[in-house]
C-alpha cells in the first residue's frame, strides 16, 4: 500500500519510475461492493488489463477509511500479526495477487509471486479459507493460465472476469501522458492498442509516458509499447515454466506438442518410458494366449500395472493445461522467445517423437481395441470418429488430421491392436487386404460403394489397401467395382487413383470420369507414369497435360513438372532426362 497514495482527488501509484494517475474503472467498484458485502471473489482475467490495480486502488481506499488488507502471500509471522490488526479494524479483507502491480516494473522480481502459487497454492487458498471461517472475506487474483491451479479449491469463489476496456484504456493514456495531444491521438494510439485483445492498460500506459511530441506515428509509439510487454510476459513464462534447465526441457517439449491431444502430449515429456511400456505390454499381451494356468493369470496381472503406468504418464500436468488455454497473439510470442532462448541456454529442444507410438500407447492401455475399429471404419464412411473411449484422442470432438494420419499410415493402426470382436466392415479393420481372400475384397467394397450410393462421404484412406489389391490383382468383376467405388468416393489417396486410371486403361474402360477425379485431387501423373512407364503413355499424356493445364495459373513450375511426365510418356524419358527444364523454372 506504501507505493498509493491520493493527490487532488486521484490514486496515484509509483511503478518503478513512473508516477501512475489510476483511472477509475468498474471492476474496481464492483470488487469494493461485493467485497464489503462478505463476498470471496477470484477475479481472472487476460494479462494487462487493470486487474490488480483495480483490486489494490480499491484496497487503498479501504485502508484510508480503517480497513486491514491481509497478504496472503506474507511470511507467519508477519500473518499472524495482520490477523490481530484486523480484530481491531472497522473490517478486513485479504488479498493474493498472482502478479501485483509492481510487476510490470520488475518483472523478474514480482514473477516470485506467480512461481510461489505455481507451488503452493494449496498453501495459500488453505490461509483464504482459514481467514474465510473468521469472517473475512478473500481476494484473488489470477491470469488465466495461473486459474487451472487448485481448481476444485477456486471454485469456491465468485469469479469476476475482467475482459479488455479500450475505454478505460483511452483514460489511462490521456490521464498519463506528459504531452496532451488531443483526444484524437489518444484515440488513435489506443485502437492500435485494442487490436491485440490483451494487455490493453500497459501499453496504454506506457505508450503515454514514452510519448515526447506529438508528431510521433501512432504505429511507432504502439510498436515500442508492445515490445515492453511482451518483455515483461517472458520474464514471467520463464520463471513459470523454464526457471531451471530440467524445467526448460519440459517447456520445450510442451510448447512443440501441446496442439496434441491432452493425453497425448502429456506422454512426449516421458516419450522414452512410453516407447519401452508400449514393447513391453505387447510382448504381454503377445504372451498372454501362449501360456496357460496360473502363469497366464500373472502376465495378465503384469500387463494391467504395466497399462495403469501408462495412464499415469497420459495425466495432463498443470502446465499442459495452462499453456493450453486461450491466449493472445502477443502472449504467444512470449511463449515462443522464451523457447527459443532456453533452447539455446539449456540444449532444450523438442525431442523427435512417433505419434503412432504415443497413440498406440493411449488405445492398449485404455483397452480401446474395438472402439479404435468402430473409429476406422466411421473414417471410411465419413462419419466422426470420435466413438467411445477414441474420444480420449479428440478435441472438441474433432480428430486431427496429424492423429488420424498416426492411426492411418502406413497402414491401419488397427492391424497391430485388432478388435477382440467386430463384425461387418469392421471385422477388416484388424487384417491385412493380402491376408484376405478376393471374397473379403469384394465385401470390403460392397460395404463402401452402397454407402457412397446413399449418399455417405466415403474415404477410401482407411482401406486403400482392400482397393489397391482389388484393382491390381482382383477379377475383372472385381476391378470393375473398385473403379465404380473409386469414382464414387470423396475421398481418394493418389496412388489409389493413379492405379484406378492405369486399370481402367486396361480393361478398355473409359477414364473420363477417373480422369477428372485424379486432376482434382492429386494433379500429379508422375504417379501413374511411375506404375506403368510408357506402357499406358495415352494415360500418363492426357493425365499429365491436363493437370498442367490446371496448374499453369498459379504454379507455372508444377505444370512444366507436368508436361516433361506428359513428354516421358510418349516414350522421351530419355530426352527429359537430359535437359529437365522444371529444375530451372522460377514461378511467377
Amino acid at each position: 500500500m506504501h507505493l498509493f497514495s491520493r493527490r487532488g482527488g486521484a490514486t496515484h501509484f509509483r511503478l518503478g519510475d513512473f508516477n501512475v494517475v489510476v483511472a477509475p474503472t468498474p471492476v474496481a467498484e464492483e470488487v469494493e461492493k461485493r467485497v464489503r458485502r462478505g463476498d470471496s471473489l477470484l477475479v481472472v482475467g487476460p494479462h494487462g488489463v487493470g486487474k490488480s490495480i483495480a483490486v489494490f486502488s480499491m484496497a487503498y481506499k479501504a485502508v484510508e477509511e480503517g480497513a486491514v488488507v491481509i497478504d496472503l502471500a506474507s511470511d507467519t509471522s508477519t500473518f499472524a500479526e495482520y490477523l490481530r490488526l484486523a480484530k481491531k479494524a472497522k473490517w478486513a479483507f485479504a488479498v493474493f495477487d498472482a502478479l501485483p502491480p509492481q510487476f510490470y516494473s520488475e518483472p523478474e522480481i514480482w514473477s516470485e509471486h506467480a512461481a510461489l502459487w505455481r507451488d503452493s497454492c494449496g498453501k495459500i487458498l488453505s490461509r483464504a479459507e482459514y481467514v474465510r471461517r473468521r469472517g473475512y472475506p478473500t481476494v484473488v487474483v489470477l491470469p488465466r493460465e495461473l486459474a487451472v491451479r487448485c481448481r476444485s479449491e477456486l471454485s469456491r469463489f465468485e469469479k469476476i472476469a475482467v475482459r479488455p476496456d479500450a475505454d478505460v484504456a483511452e483514460e489511462i493514456f490521456l490521464l498519463n501522458s506528459e504531452v496532451y495531444c488531443g483526444d484524437d491521438y489518444a484515440g488513435e494510439v489506443v485502437a492500435r492498442i485494442a487490436k491485440w485483445g490483451e494487455g490493453l492498460g500497459y501499453m496504454a500506459l506506457y505508450a503515454a509516458k514514452s510519448l515526447q511530441y506529438c508528431d510521433e506515428e501512432p504505429d511507432g509509439v504502439v510498436e515500442k509499447a508492445r515490445q515492453a510487454y511482451v518483455e515483461k510476459l517472458a520474464a514471467l513464462a520463464k520463471a513459470l515454466y523454464a526457471s531451471t534447465c530440467p524445467r526448460a526441457r519440459i517447456f520445450a517439449n510442451l510448447m512443440a506438442y501441446r496442439h496434441l491431444p491432452p493425453l497425448i502430449a502429456s506422454q512426449t515429456v516421458h516419450y522414452d518410458v512410453v516407447e519401452s511400456k508400449v514393447r513391453m505390454l505387447e510382448k504381454l499381451l503377445a504372451l498372454i494366449d501362449k501360456v496357460g494356468g496360473p502363469h497366464r493369470e500373472y502376465v495378465k496381472i503384469l500387463a494391467l500395472q504395466s497399462a495403469e503406468e501408462l495412464k499415469r504418464v497420459m495425466k495432463p500436468t498443470w502446465p499442459l493445461k495452462a499453456l493450453g488455454i486461450s491466449r493472445g497473439a502477443l502472449y504467444e510470442e512470449a511463449l515462443s522467445k522464451v523457447a527459443r532462448e532456453v533452447g539455446e541456454q539449456c540444449g532444450a529442444a523438442p525431442r523427435h517423437i512417433n505419434l503412432r507410438t504415443l497413440v498406440k500407447a493411449c488405445v492398449t492401455a485404455f483397452e480401446a481395441y474395438d472402439d479404435l475399429a468402430k473409429s476406422i471404419v466411421a473414417v471410411a464412411l465419413g462419419e466422426t470418429p470420435c466413438i467411445g473411449k477414441m474420444r480420449l484422442l479428440c478435441r472438441r470432438g474433432v480428430l486431427s488430421g496429424e492423429v488420424l494420419d498416426a492411426i492411418l499410415n502406413p497402414y491401419r493402426l488397427s492391424v497391430e491392436l485388432p478388435p477382440a470382436a467386430a463384425e461387418g466392415l469392421g471385422q477388416y479393420a484388424g487384417k491385412r487386404a493380402e491376408d484376405v481372400d478376393e471374397r473379403g475384397w469384394i465385401e470390403v467394397l460392397n460395404y463402401l460403394y452402397d454407402a457412397a450410393e446413399r449418399g455417405r462421404r466415403v474415404d477410401l484412406r482407411p482401406f486403400k489397401d482392400y482397393v489397391l489389391q482389388a484393382l491390381s490383382r482382383g477379377g475383372q468383376i472385381t476391378k470393375k467395382l473398385a473403379l465404380a467405388l473409386v469414382e464414387s468416393s470423396s475421398v481418394v489417396p493418389g496412388d489409389v487413383a493413379a492405379q484406378a486410371l492405369v486399370t481402367a486403361a486396361d480393361l478398355g474402360e473409359s477414364i473420363e470420369g477417373l480422369l477428372e477425379k485424379f486432376v482434382e485431387t492429386v494433379g500429379d501423373a508422375s504417379l501413374i507414369y511411375e506404375k506403368c512407364g510408357a506402357d499406358c503413355g495415352d494415360v500418363v499424356v492426357e493425365a499429365a497435360v491436363a493437370s498442367a493445364a490446371r496448374l499453369a495459373k498459379h504454379n507455372p513450375c508444377l505444370a512444366l513438372r507436368q508436361l516433361e511426365v506428359a513428354v516421358a510418356g510418349a516414350g522421351y524419358g530419355d530426352v527429359v532426362n537430359r535437359y529437365r527444364p522444371h529444375e530451372t523454372c522460377k514461378s511467377i
